[in-house]
Formats: C-alpha cells, sequence, structure tokens
C-alpha cells in the first residue's frame, strides 16, 4: 500500500507543518467568516488533531502541552490525597473531560478548548490506557502523512 506521503502526492508536510495546517484550520473554521464553519463537536475533533500534531512536532509546538500539565499539576492532579480534590489521576480528568463533552452544550470555542485539553491529557495517562488508543492511532495516522 502507498501512503500519499510515500507517493509524493503532498510532498513533504512535516508535523510542524500538519500541525500549522491544523491550527489554522480551527482558528478559521471557529471564528466561521469563511467558506467552513465547525459547530462545538467538530471543533473540539479538529482541537484534538491539532493537539496530536503538536504534540509529535515538538519544539514550539510543545509549549501548550507544558501549560495544560502546569494546570493540572496546579489543580493537585497525580499527588495521591494531597491534592485539593483528594486523589485525583489523569484518568480520572480524562474521563472529566468526555463527561463534559458528552453532556455539556459545546460551542465551537469551548469545544476547541476541550478538544486540546484532550489531545494533551489523554496521551498523558500513559501507554496501554483507553484514553491514549485516539492519540495514538491518529499520532501514527498522521506521522504517515508527514513523510
Amino acid at each position: 500500500m502507498t501512503t500519499l506521503a510515500a507517493s509524493g502526492a503532498l510532498g513533504h508536510l512535516g508535523t510542524g507543518g500538519i500541525a500549522l495546517a491544523v491550527v489554522v484550520a480551527l482558528v478559521l473554521g471557529v471564528r466561521g467568516n469563511g467558506r467552513v464553519k465547525l459547530a462545538g463537536s467538530p471543533a473540539a475533533y479538529t482541537a484534538f488533531v491539532a493537539a496530536t500534531a503538536a504534540s509529535a512536532a515538538g519544539s514550539t509546538w510543545a509549549r501548550p502541552e507544558q501549560v495544560v500539565g502546569q494546570g493540572l499539576t496546579g489543580l493537585g492532579v497525580g499527588q495521591g490525597t494531597g491534592g485539593p480534590f483528594g486523589d485525583v489521576g489523569l484518568g480520572a480528568v480524562a474521563l472529566l473531560l468526555l463527561v463534559i463533552f458528552l453532556f455539556a452544550s459545546v460551542t465551537p470555542v469551548f469545544g476547541a478548548a476541550l478538544g486540546a485539553i484532550a489531545g494533551f491529557v489523554f496521551p498523558a495517562t500513559g501507554s496501554g490506557t483507553i484514553w491514549s488508543l485516539p492519540s495514538d492511532v491518529l499520532a501514527s495516522f498522521l506521522a504517515s502523512w508527514a513523510g
């Protein structure tokens, strides 16, 4: 099977290039002034893809991941029973994000924020967890396109 990147149809994209393209699509889609306006759920999915691509690209793209990590540390996540909410692990945060996505009214901006946070939290739960599976599959797919 030949991938698009291997056939040269898209040229060399790179993970940073994919991250840049998806972030621009997300921003323009949430603003909705052009041809495509992203609703809540599609904005969340697009942000999840953008966060996964940013994690894979590293460098400057890793900054949002660090901000999310610092915010979770500030809330006491992963600190055992010493945290302000008791013993809250990353798996619980991933579950909370899923509950919010399923039960809350999701606007495009809120969906984009939710998807971006999930894109950083899900893989941080650890390899082999149910939460890391979407990120692992998506990262493998993006890597095949990055060339």
